[in-house]
């Protein structure tokens, strides 16, 4: 190997593993902004804000409670206004964050609820899929399935 050829190697070389940080460093990024929007509509819905809710979700958003679908976003602003609040403080929460893209990833959440005596009763999954828009990020879609536990 002649020393232009060894040179050009080990500079591409190079260039390949800083160009990996890079992109890792950019979906940390891409992570860290998906989080805040999570949040961002966790607060809006727990907190019974429905409108600042709907303007997360992208106009075409694919939103699946137990198996059905519902049929657009004005079903959606009527099931939050009329859910009663305040909920009850989950025993156990795990939230996770998937980057896909450097604009897309998606969020599951798996919630616990136990009665008083800390039996759980119920069981939630909570998928959410986020995307860049021109817009900024928006929900493209939620899927939710809440379970009885048997004791």
């Amino acid at each position: 190997m002649n020393y232009l050829t060894k040179w050009t190697f080990v500079f591409y070389v190079f260039f390949l593993s800083a160009n990996g940080f890079a992109q890792e460093d950019n979906l940390e990024s891409v992570k860290t902004e998906i989080q805040q929007m999570n949040e961002k509509e966790q607060d809006a819905f727990i907190n019974g804000n429905c409108e600042e809710l709907m303007t997360l979700m992208d106009e075409n958003i694919t939103f699946i409670i137990n198996g059905r679908k519902a049929p657009n976003k004005g079903f959606i602003m009527n099931m939050c206004q009329k859910m009663p609040r305040p909920f009850g403080k989950p025993a156990l929460s795990d939230t996770k964050i998937y980057v896909l893209t450097k604009d897309s990833g998606y969020v599951v959440r798996m919630m616990e609820l136990a009665k008083d005596d800390g039996i759980i009763y119920k069981k939630e999954v909570i998928t959410k899929i986020w995307k860049r828009t021109k817009d900024g990020w928006k929900m493209t879609h939620l899927h939710s399935t809440v379970k009885d536990v048997i004791n």
